[in-house]
């Protein structure tokens, strides 16, 4: 029998008689998830956590983030808690829509300006036949059209309402294609599928005084990372992977497609022919002034969303009534605080002696101790700053040793 075939018990012992070490999971639970994917044999735990006094049009909210790297978080509350005492973020929401593409190929005597006059056609046509989405708020926008050679790309908009959409859209595209590719001079549909390209977006906005990032020449030291990350392609992804630490962490705790955000905004950092960084800060008059635009094709229901516990616990630490403009704002502004916090910490102390302090929680973590002891290790890498495996196990063994002779 073919692996997929198998429940998710079978495909375990199958993989346990190649040798291969599975943790222990609760069989209710593996048959739950097994109703989500595709091969299913167990789960990965990612820890959740909150950033504390998000701050955005005048509003404060906590807000989760799924990541096991501590610095994400820390940085996260520090760039929040700056925002939050000059009054937060200012974010403008846009969500038109998802593109989707069909392609046909088509003889000479085909005329797309013809077509293009029943475009409202096909519009109404799909409305009705997804009337379902229509009552929720969404349904197809606009048909637009161009011809290159014998292929013609229609580029269809689709609002999803308050979902992510990728289904209804590629159901709607699928009906659509149906109906074209009958069409006089209509040799054959190359593909009906959405587009990831950046169609949604969110525009978050701070203005911080000087005093409170440490002063004029913190100040000036983060607008010229910034300029830097502007020019050099090399400064300017790994600037934007420290925006996406944010975005990725809140888009995992809420359920939405990180892939797609990810895609889109790589696409969005180039739009100008050259790999750019996202965000910018520049100094105005005694201001520390930030911005970032990100595409954000999300949603808050739909998918696994409604049907995920765990997915729930994080729309409940949101708050009622999430729409997908509000998560996008806050996503945008949890990114810029992100950046920020990163760019202060290379502008000050250097952003590696944070990550270190944070990275000897973890090797802390894999001792076999007390929380007692775990704590004094602690307390000892962090001052002698030697962070390794080795020397955490050297540091309990002494802790150990000074009990005794107590």
């Amino acid at each position: 029998m073919h692996f997929y075939k198998l429940d998710p018990y079978q495909r375990r012992e199958l993989l346990k008689e190649k040798g291969i070490k599975l943790v222990k999971i609760e069989p209710e639970k593996l048959a739950r998830l097994n109703q989500l994917s595709e091969n299913v044999i167990g789960e990965i735990d990612l820890p959740l956590g909150v950033v504390q006094d998000v701050v955005v049009n005048n509003k404060s909210y906590l807000v989760p983030m799924a990541v096991e790297e501590p610095s994400v978080v820390a940085a996260a509350n520090h760039g929040a808690k700056v925002f939050a005492k000059n009054g937060g973020s200012h974010v403008v929401s846009k969500r038109e829509g998802i593109y989707g593409q069909i392609v046909l190929k088509v003889d000479q005597a085909f005329s797309l300006e013809k077509l293009a006059k029943d475009f409202p056609y096909y519009v109404s046509l799909a409305n009705k036949e997804f009337a379902s989405l229509v009552n929720h708020g969404g349904g197809v926008k606009e048909i637009t059209g161009e011809i290159k050679g014998d292929l013609v790309y229609l580029k269809v908009l689709v609002d999803p309402a308050q979902a992510m959409g990728a289904n209804k859209t590629n159901s709607i595209l699928e009906f659509l294609s149906n109906k074209l590719v009958r069409l006089p001079h209509v040799r054959e549909k190359m593909f009906a599928i959405l587009s990831n390209y950046p169609s949604q977006f969110a525009t978050v906005k701070v203005e911080l005084t000087v005093a409170s990032v440490g002063g004029m020449q913190v100040a000036k030291k983060i607008a010229l990372l910034s300029k830097i990350g502007y020019q050099d392609p090399y400064r300017a992804v790994t600037n934007n992977k420290g925006i996406m630490n944010g975005v990725d962490s809140i888009l995992i705790a809420t359920g939405n497609d990180y892939r797609s955000v990810e895609a889109a905004c790589g696409v969005f950092a180039s739009k100008s022919g050259k790999y750019r960084s996202l965000s910018k800060w520049e100094v105005v008059d005694d201001k520390l002034i930030g911005s970032l635009t990100l595409p954000l094709a999300l949603g808050v229901v739909g998918g696994s969303i409604n049907s995920r516990s765990d997915i729930q616990q994080a729309y409940s630490i949101l708050g009622e009534q999430v729409s997908s403009e509000l998560l996008a704002s806050l996503i945008v502004t949890v990114g810029l605080a992100n950046n920020f916090a990163a760019l202060h910490a290379i502008s000050t102390k250097g952003i590696q002696a944070g990550h270190m302090k944070l990275q000897a929680r973890n090797l802390v973590a894999n001792l076999d101790a007390s929380s007692v002891e775990k704590s004094k290790v602690l307390k000892e890498i962090i001052k002698l700053k030697h962070y390794s495996q080795a020397q955490a196990q050297e540091i309990l063994e002494k802790v150990r040793k000074q009990e005794e002779d107590k």
